[in-house]
């Protein structure tokens, strides 16, 4: 039987790992059907579809997008994972943001989500500085 600690982790890498080869439907099942989503850089907090909405829209903007030297950690009901999000624009263009995204679990899915992403490289305009 796994413990709190490997079934945390396990869900925080199926998240990202979904989310880097664009698998919604992997995702969708991370998440509860109540999830919410809290990001810094807007400030707003999204539904679980408007989160996954926004991932899907987020495809067609970037050629590639990964998580990379990721840091989680785990607590009895949820996760903290640290890691550098490497972005490709379909220009080209290359983008490093540090990031850290904090978890709620309740029964194996993620109830809610904190995204903190360094706000610093983002431009007032809202796209990022390279």
């Amino acid at each position: 039987m796994s413990t709190v600690d490997t079934c945390h982790r396990r869900l925080c890498h199926t998240l990202l790992d979904a989310i880097e080869r664009g698998d919604l439907t992997t995702v969708e099942q991370c998440y509860a059907p109540d999830m919410t989503m809290w990001a810094n850089v807007s400030g707003q907090t999204s539904t679980r579809d408007e989160n996954l909405a926004t991932l899907a829209a987020g495809y067609g903007l970037h050629r590639r997008r990964t998580y990379d030297d990721r840091i989680v950690n785990t607590f009895d009901d949820g996760f903290v994972a640290q890691y550098t999000t490497h972005v490709v624009t379909h220009r080209g263009v290359r983008v490093a943001l540090s990031a850290c995204l904090v978890a709620e679990v309740r029964d194996g899915k993620i109830t809610q989500l904190f995204d903190y992403l360094d706000s610093g490289k983002f431009r007032t305009d809202g796209r990022t500085r390279r």
